[in-house]
């Protein structure tokens, strides 16, 4: 008897609980990306020109821009981060800019930055509109690299959903005895 002959004459027997371990996973899964994005946003600031920043940890921390869906106002920017030691952080531009997305606010990766040693840095923008007010939509956002561990849940997620679907397929099909094995 091959493997998916037994599957099939035993469906109703293995998709269940197939289809609560997928569920249970799903449930944990999407729990855990969301707590990620959590605990990987340290400082959130206004998107003005110059400003200080408090880092209490050293390491690398990821500069993201966010405000509203389509907006054009991070365009041509370019960004500078002092450390209190008065030398510039070490900074990349970011290859795979990762959005964070919601109904009408999204957050885009734009840099990697090192932060040498905890303190307060200054934040330097150049490019924004002489005179342009700050407002609560457009902000910079620095959070702790988490773009692995969030794309490991999501092939997760993409994973038990493909099982959950398996199991109510397999216990429909068997349920209902569309054809038998051979």
């Amino acid at each position: 008897m091959s493997l998916f002959s037994f599957i099939y004459r035993h469906g109703l027997w293995i998709s269940i609980p197939l289809f609560i371990i997928a569920a249970a996973s799903l449930v944990y899964l999407i729990r855990d990306v969301i707590k990620v994005m959590k605990q990987a946003h340290l400082i959130s600031v206004p998107l003005v020109e110059t400003q200080a920043v408090d880092f209490t940890e050293a390491g690398r921390v990821v500069l993201c821009m966010e405000g509203p869906r389509f907006t054009s106002r991070f365009a041509k920017l370019s960004y500078r981060l002092i450390g209190p030691d008065g030398r510039e952080a070490d900074s990349r531009s970011s290859w795979f800019r990762a959005h964070t997305s919601g109904v009408s606010r999204v957050r885009m990766e734009l840099a990697y930055c090192e932060i040498a040693r905890p303190g307060r840095h200054t934040l330097q923008i150049s490019g924004l509109k002489p005179g342009e007010a700050p407002d609560v939509d457009h902000r910079i956002v620095f959070m702790r690299p988490h773009l692995a561990r969030s794309i490991a849940r999501v092939i997760g997620i993409v994973l038990a959903s493909m099982l959950l679907i398996g199991s109510v397929v397999l216990f429909l099909g068997r349920l209902l005895g569309q054809g038998e094995a051979s």
